[in-house]
């Protein structure tokens, strides 16, 4: 007996925790209200420039994105005043766990169940307004890329890791990754070929009705890079060279 109550009650939090996402999902989608979002700093390296770097991050610092998403969003026919509300949290020290280095499902499983421990464990803070999205940033020393972790955004969770360099040369980079990734939290796909990172035609490129096709003026932002023919590309230098795609403004629930 007490086996099916027991059963009876996991599946009932299931339920409970589906429709919650499933809610939060949808209204993500609907584009109705601002969209609230923390950015987390967190302290990621051992360089002494970069805890006065992150001291230093401001809401300001990430205005570009405010205004890149209401932009794209006036251009698919949505009307509200302000898309995107940014808040930045006090600097964390904590590391996130480490993304698997093998994409299994049991390893993402093992990885999604610790992130959302910890950030259950470091979401909250005193003076924050509850957040529809939590992007957490990680600051470090500049890499070569190859060096850098991957950065992820989860819809199911509604979080980011992010990646980033602690330094004001590279901040409108840092600003796109943060973009592509709020972006996979709301719906939307790469749309770059991972082996060799060519934007994939058409959905990938910011104008696939161009012509001649190539070279392309702006990134695509899930692509991410511009590209300047059909078999080479480059990197955008700030959110002002991107645009959000109709594929991915369809993902999003900008478009039907």
């Amino acid at each position: 007996m007490f086996r099916y109550l027991r059963i009876a009650i996991l599946l009932t939090v299931l339920v409970i925790i589906a429709g919650s996402q499933f809610l939060t999902e949808s209204r993500l989608s609907s584009w109705q209200k601002p969209l609230w979002v923390t950015i987390y700093p967190v302290l990621a390296g051992t360089d002494n420039h970069i805890r006065p770097y992150v001291n230093s991050l401001n809401p300001g610092t990430f205005e570009d994105i405010s205004v890149f998403v209401g932009q794209q969003a006036k251009r698919y026919g949505q009307q509200l005043e302000t898309s995107l509300i940014i808040q930045v949290a006090s600097p964390l020290t904590s590391l996130p766990p480490a993304l698997p280095a093998e994409d299994s499902g049991f390893n993402v499983a093992i990885w999604s169940l610790k992130m959302r421990w910890w950030v259950w464990k470091n979401g909250r803070q005193k003076g924050i307004a509850p957040a529809d999205v939590r992007m957490f940033v990680l600051y470090q020393e500049e890499k070569p890329i190859s060096g850098m972790e991957r950065s992820v955004g989860i819809q199911k969770g509604s979080y980011g890791v992010v990646n980033a360099v602690a330094s004001r040369p590279m901040a409108a980079r840092n600003r796109i990754i943060i973009t592509h990734e709020l972006l996979h939290i709301l719906g939307a796909s790469d749309k770059y070929n991972f082996i060799n990172g060519q934007p994939v035609d058409p959905a990938g490129l910011a104008d696939p009705v161009k012509s001649p096709r190539y070279p392309q003026k702006y990134a695509e932002i899930m692509s991410g890079r511009i590209a300047t023919s059909a078999e080479s590309w480059r990197l955008p230098s700030s959110l002002k060279s991107c645009v959000i795609g109709a594929t991915t403004a369809a993902e999003i629930g900008l478009s039907d």
